[in-house]
Order: structure tokens, then sequence, then C-alpha cells
């Protein structure tokens, strides 16, 4: 989709996507149910990505293809700082750890 689809764009809530792909794992931790869920690679030469979607309730089974709607969020961790190996200049990195939350009604 191009950024100036403007019909298409309207069309999608600000943040929301659905993540499709196999369940690998789950596991949870402070009542929530955290599923690790491989995508399928974009093509033969690329590998699949593998993303974790929270929950409150099961996704499925370990194995089982699914397609769920989600909520993309995130944060930032504490900044370090580190040198550029190629210029040797002192750098502040900020990361920032990305978040899928499950759309449930």
């Amino acid at each position: 989709m191009k950024i100036e689809d403007k019909k298409s764009m309207a069309a999608m809530r600000s943040m929301h996507l659905v993540v499709s792909g196999r369940i690998e794992g789950s596991k949870t931790y402070e009542g929530k149910r955290y599923t690790q869920v491989m995508t399928p690679a974009a093509d033969a030469y690329s590998r699949p990505q593998m993303v974790e979607i929270r929950s409150k309730a099961r996704l499925g089974d370990k194995g089982e293809e699914i397609s769920a709607p989600c909520v993309l969020g995130g944060f930032q961790r504490k900044p370090y700082e580190t040198k550029d190996k190629q210029t040797g200049e002192v750098v502040k990195v900020v990361p920032v750890e990305h978040t899928l939350d499950l759309i449930e009604e």
C-alpha cells in the first residue's frame, strides 16, 4: 500500500495489524499469555520472522496456524552509551521495545 493511498489508510485503524503464522510456543507470566508466532518468509531468500503476542487467553497449540488481530505498542528501554567503531564517537543509544497485544473482545 502506498502512503498516499488515503482511501486504504482510512479503512485501517492506527497501530492495528493482523499477524499470520505458526505457533512455536507459549508461556504464562503474571497472568498474561505470551505466544511466539513464526511468520512465513517474504520470499525464498529471506528468513521467517518471530513475533510474540500478549493475550489473556490461549491462542492455540504448538504447530497450529493462526491469524490474530493485534495492536502494536512499545516503550523505551534504559539508554546506554557506546562507541561507534568507525568514527570512535561516543553515542547514546535508546533501545525501543515493541509489543503486540491481541485485540480481544
